[in-house]
């Protein structure tokens, strides 16, 4: 079939602008690979498929477990409802994307809209920033500021954390709708594709979720970095102080100890505190680097955008790597439950705990008494 007379014969693409890829080398770029959409839908649906039995699992044992049911664990279940909205979300706008021939957001838009394809994703990646920062923060003050942390009574700490993760959400979609201006518009355009296999049967009609304006797109690439760049910096500058001050504390315990010997309860506690802390320090290095790959590529976009580049040529270059760089943002919303259960004791027994309560009495009692008993470690370990 002529591609130019289907398109001239077309009532919708008489309306709208055209797209010469008529060259092979041009037309290849929209073209998606049936083994890469194979692959990518396979390794998206497998992170699906550990992300959301893990992070419903994380929630149910925070609800479960009295211990758990601390102001660390009050963000870090922020985090896993942020974890679990962003791979619902972005699981819709994939399938779509993946199950077509071409590279287009038409389908995705038609459905839901560019404000629903991107939106949700920007609101929950800004509301996990946030709290990878306040569990930074919380740890930051309670290792390295302890009386001043100590100093506030737990009712209040509480208080604040709560509405700390309430401004996050809405500080979270305020920045997403400014950086939504830069997919906000659904371009329609008509495709004139090569007048030969494997173009054959593909639709014409092409759309593609752009910036309003010109400005528009370096607000949402520079909002998105300088976000993310800021609270990556400003968490390394508190883990960095966190570890030097454990260390610090380590060597004077042992100091201590071979004068006088503390006891098993504050060892324990110590023994947590630790490794709690550093457990969280992994769950925000593992953060930054899954998310840093997409940051630079946003940045390489915007500074080849200032310098002159047409939109649509480093598109062509970067699209595949922004393809391969989302898997790792997927992948980061399924692995912080293991993370929580390989690094930490602490937290594979509260899992273990979770789920193999009896709904006997007896071993009711049983686990009040050590619930109590962890408890008291807990408190053991806020106070140290």
């Amino acid at each position: 079939m002529d591609q130019d007379f289907e398109v001239n014969k077309s009532s919708e693409c008489s309306r709208l602008p055209l797209m010469n890829l008529t060259l092979e080398e041009d037309a290849s770029i929209y073209l998606l690979d049936n083994g890469i959409s194979t692959t990518m839908l396979t390794i998206l649906f497998t992170i699906l498929a550990v992300g959301i039995p893990g992070n419903l699992a994380f929630l149910f044992v925070v609800a479960r477990v009295p211990y758990m049911r601390t102001i660390t664990n009050v963000y870090l279940a922020t985090l896993a409802v942020a974890d679990l909205m962003f791979l619902i979300s972005s699981i819709v706008q994939y399938n779509f994307y993946f199950t077509h021939p071409f590279r287009s957001h038409l389908a995705t838009a038609s459905f839901v809209g560019c404000m629903g394809a991107f939106f949700p994703q920007y609101v929950t990646y800004f509301a996990s920033i946030s709290m990878v920062s306040l569990v930074t923060h919380e740890r930051y003050n309670a290792i390295c500021k302890p009386f001043l942390y100590h100093g506030q009574q737990g009712g209040t700490r509480l208080k604040q954390s709560l509405k700390l993760v309430v401004g996050s959400w809405l500080v979270a979609v305020g920045l997403a709708g400014l950086v939504m201006v830069r997919y906000a518009k659904l371009f329609k355009t008509c495709a004139i594709w090569p007048d030969d296999e494997p173009y054959y049967d593909l639709p014409v009609q092409l759309g593609y979720c752009v910036a309003v304006s010109h400005w528009g797109l370096i607000v949402g690439h520079v909002l998105e970095s300088i976000v993310f760049i800021v609270a990556m910096i400003t968490n390394a500058i508190m883990c960095t102080l966190i570890i030097i001050n454990l260390n610090t504390r380590v060597r004077r315990k042992r100091e201590q100890n071979l004068h006088t010997p503390s006891s098993v309860d504050t060892q324990q506690a110590l023994h947590i505190r630790n490794q709690v802390t550093r457990m969280l320090i992994a769950n925000g290095a593992v953060f930054f680097l899954c998310q840093t790959p997409v940051i630079a590529l946003s940045l390489g976009f915007l500074v080849e955008n200032l310098l002159g580049v047409q939109p649509d040529v480093t598109y062509r270059k970067l699209v595949f790597a922004f393809t391969v760089c989302h898997v790792f943002v997927f992948l980061n919303s399924a692995v912080n439950p293991i993370i929580y259960n390989v690094t930490s004791r602490h937290y594979r027994q509260a899992f273990v705990e979770a789920f193999s309560r009896s709904t006997n009495k007896n071993d009711h009692k049983i686990d009040c008494n050590q619930n109590a008993v962890k408890q008291s470690h807990y408190v053991a370990l806020a106070v140290l």
